[in-house]
Parts: C-alpha cells; sequence; structure tokens
C-alpha cells in the first residue's frame, strides 16, 4: 500500500481562512487591487458562501427536525463567542437552516434571544460579519413575519440597517446587503406609508449617487458600489410596488427624468434593474389610467431608442454572458414601454406552478428569490405569509397538490390575464388618489 494516502475531503462545512482567500484571488485577478483592497475578505467570504448554496453545499445537516433545532440551540449560543470567524460561521448555518426548514414553533422560545444576538452582530460586528447577519436576517424574517411578529422585527431592526447603509466608512458589501434586507423586511412587515416613505428615502440618497454628473458624465464608481447602488434601486423599487398613488407621482416627478441615465451604467445589473423600474412605472401608470403623465416626464423617443440599444447590443467589450442576459431583459423592458406588455413566467415548484404576469410581481418574486436563494420553492410550499403575496392560497395538504388541473397553456394563459386584470382593479382602489396629482 502506499503510504502517502490522500487526505480526506473535509465534506460539508466552512471552508478556513486560507481557502476563502485562495479562492478569493483566483476569482478576482482581474479586478483592480487597489479598488478592492480594503473588502476583499468580505467579498471573499460572501462569494464563497453564495457558491456554496448554488452548489447545494449548505443544506442542512441531520435528516429530523429535532437534529436541526438541536444544532440552532448551538449556533445560536455560538454568536455569543468572542471569536469573529466563529460568529460568522453560526450565521451561515443559522440562514441556512431556517432557508431550508418551518421553524415557526421553535421560534416560539428562542425568536427573543435570537434576534438580540443578530442586533449585537449588526451594531459591534464589522464587515464580513454584518453582512452575513444581514444575510440571515432577510431569511429569519420570512418566518418571523409569518408568526405575526413583523412589525417588532421591523422597528427592532430599522434603525439599526438604516445608520449601516448611511455610514460610508462601513463594508460596501455589507451596505449592499442591509439595503436589501431593510427592502424585504419593510415589504413583508409594514403598514404604514410614513415608514415606507423614510426607507425608500435612504434608499434614494444611495443609488442617486449613479445618476449623470452635472457636466452628462458617468459617475466613477468601483464593482462594489455600483452593487451597492443597484440593490438600493431594486429595494427601492420594491417598495414602489406597494406604495399609494399620491407617493408613485411624487416618485415619478422626483425620478422618472433620471433613471434612464442609470441606463448608461457599466454594471450590467444596475442597468436591468433601471429598465425594469422604468417598465414598473408604466404598469403601475397604465393600471390608473394615467399614461399620459409618463409621457410628460420622459422623452419617450429617446428612451425607446435606448431600450432598443441595448435590446440589441454586440459589444465586445462586454462580457458573453452579460450581453446575452441584457439583450433578454431589454427586449421584455422595450415591449413594456412601447406596447405595455407585461412578462410571462412560470415557477414549478412541486406539483404547483406560480404564475408571474406582471412587473410589480416581477419585482416582487425576484426580492424574495434573492434572498432564500435554493430555499424559494421550500418557502412557497410551506410559508403562508408568501403564498398569500404571490396568491397560492394556504398551503396544501399531502397529495392535495398532485390533483392540481395544470390545464393548456392557452388555458393558464387567459388565466394569467384574469388574475391580472382583478389584482389591478383591486390595486387602483387601494391607491389614494385622493391626495395624488388631478390627471
Amino acid at each position: 500500500m502506499p503510504k502517502n494516502k490522500p487526505k480526506k475531503s473535509k465534506g460539508r462545512g466552512f471552508k478556513t481562512r486560507a481557502e476563502q482567500l485562495q479562492a478569493g484571488e483566483s476569482a478576482s485577478q482581474s479586478q483592480d487591487e487597489e479598488t478592492l483592497s480594503d473588502t476583499s475578505s468580505v467579498a471573499t467570504a460572501a462569494s464563497d458562501y453564495h457558491d456554496d448554496v448554488a452548489n447545494g453545499e449548505n443544506a442542512v445537516e441531520g435528516s429530523t427536525l429535532e437534529d436541526t433545532e438541536i444544532r440552532l440551540k448551538e449556533v445560536i449560543e455560538g454568536l455569543t463567542e468572542k471569536n469573529a470567524k466563529h460568529r460568522q460561521n453560526c450565521l451561515i448555518e443559522i440562514r441556512k437552516a431556517f432557508a431550508s426548514t418551518w421553524l415557526v414553533a421553535f421560534l416560539e422560545n428562542y425568536q427573543e434571544t435570537l434576534l438580540d444576538y443578530m442586533e449585537k452582530c449588526l451594531r459591534k460586528g464589522k464587515g464580513e460579519e454584518q453582512s452575513l447577519a444581514a444575510d440571515a436576517l432577510a431569511v429569519v424574517g420570512t418566518q418571523v413575519v409569518a408568526c405575526g411578529e413583523g412589525e417588532r422585527l421591523f422597528l427592532q431592526f430599522k434603525s439599526i440597517l438604516l445608520v449601516i447603509i448611511s455610514d460610508k466608512s462601513a463594508s460596501t458589501v455589507a451596505r449592499t446587503n442591509c439595503c436589501r434586507t431593510l427592502g424585504l423586511l419593510t415589504f413583508m412587515a409594514v403598514d404604514e406609508v410614513a415608514q415606507i416613505y423614510s426607507c425608500m428615502s435612504a434608499f434614494e440618497t444611495v443609488f442617486r449617487q449613479s445618476y449623470l454628473k452635472g457636466d452628462k458624465s458617468v459617475p466613477t464608481v468601483s464593482p462594489l458600489v455600483s452593487d451597492l447602488h443597484m440593490s438600493a434601486l431594486s429595494a427601492w423599487g420594491l417598495l414602489l410596488s406597494v406604495v399609494p398613488w399620491s407617493k408613485v407621482v411624487e416618485s415619478a416627478e422626483s425620478h422618472l427624468s433620471k433613471l434612464p441615465e442609470l441606463l448608461t451604467s457599466n454594471n450590467v445589473m444596475l442597468r436591468i434593474t433601471a429598465g425594469e423600474t422604468i417598465a414598473l412605472f408604466y404598469e403601475i401608470y397604465r393600471t390608473e389610467d394615467s399614461e399620459r403623465l409618463v409621457r410628460r416626464l420622459l422623452n419617450v423617443r429617446d428612451l425607446t431608442e435606448d431600450l432598443h440599444l441595448l435590446a440589441t447590443d454586440s459589444s465586445k467589450h462586454r462580457a458573453k454572458k452579460d450581453r446575452r442576459q441584457q439583450r433578454s431583459s431589454f427586449r421584455d423592458i422595450l415591449r413594456a414601454v412601447e406596447n405595455g406588455d407585461t412578462p410571462e413566467d412560470s415557477i414549478k415548484f412541486g406539483s404547483e406552478i406560480l404564475y408571474i404576469c406582471s412587473w410589480t410581481g416581477k419585482r416582487q418574486y425576484s426580492a424574495v428569490k434573492d434572498t432564500l436563494s435554493t430555499g424559494m420553492n421550500f418557502h412557497l410550499k410551506e410559508n403562508p405569509l408568501l403564498r398569500d403575496i404571490f396568491e397560492l392560497g394556504p398551503p396544501l395538504l399531502d397529495g392535495e397538490a398532485g390533483r392540481l388541473n395544470r390545464g393548456s397553456h392557452f388555458e393558464r394563459h387567459l388565466y394569467n390575464q384574469a388574475i391580472f386584470k382583478a389584482r389591478s382593479i383591486v390595486r387602483g382602489r387601494q391607491r389614494d388618489k385622493r391626495v395624488g396629482f388631478g390627471v
């Protein structure tokens, strides 16, 4: 037998710091070292973490709910450890547990302890720890809000998240994750319009920094800062989808003429998010039969020309993947602006299908999907909060889903149109036109 046997792999678990740094170096050789040096450890951990989730390596260990709860008790206590790396590992385990397991019974006894410890991680942690804590908070929040504790959760964390978002000395990745988390918590848990407006104002302060300068030149920002602006705009658009009509008009007056400037950004996701936000404005205005207000605020001819160029872009200086994603997205956005078309997508989970047939639904689904990642399908089946948001009805009993009649493609298309029309009528009644501008 040979003496030098290959070492056994470590299996599932956390990478060592050396492995994370090595992985980060190989993935970012083409990046500007000066720009990314101060946030390299945060970006490396976030990259490794999301890669693990995509590959299914972050599945909760233990085959029973009891195993998961026992392990959770241990990692919650681990958030009090002095070692920052240990706390970070515990946050990752908390996130993956709540993404893949229904734990509302567990929260009845441990919710206050868990949230207090996570609050300390956000307040006293730095960089990587704040980023992971924000990610974990968003996932835990989907179950806390489902338990009816959403308002309390929001009030506990709103000011903390806003401080990090506005702190330019904080980690850029942490600020990005805090934008996504605050946007989602506000969307899920808050009914008071004043609270929603204050969060939207904070997001506006962030993403408006990517608007063109006074001399019409594109501002120079690092890729990480551009991701921050994209996250803030995405969260802002999510809240735009649920605010009263008066706020929609006010937001359009302030930003609709500026949003096309973001189509010139070097960040493909910021370009796409800006285009989808414009399409969302068009959808809301058409729902309110006030499309002429959009024409007053936008040069529609110039906008359609810009959208057409992006939908057919073949520039070699862009990555092939980015070009493909951009062309696909802007073809839909162009049709929305020109013809009022809405996206049509279907998401199969188990024996059920969720139909996305509006820009509002697309924005809301994307926000939840970005948070839950591979746990999205599980939550669509089990989480009554998400099933209510996407109008799926109460969770189905065992075997009930298999008896669903899916119908033909044409029948589903007609069903989509009927559902969207009904949603538009209800949304129109809910928006407060009496406070808005006359049309």
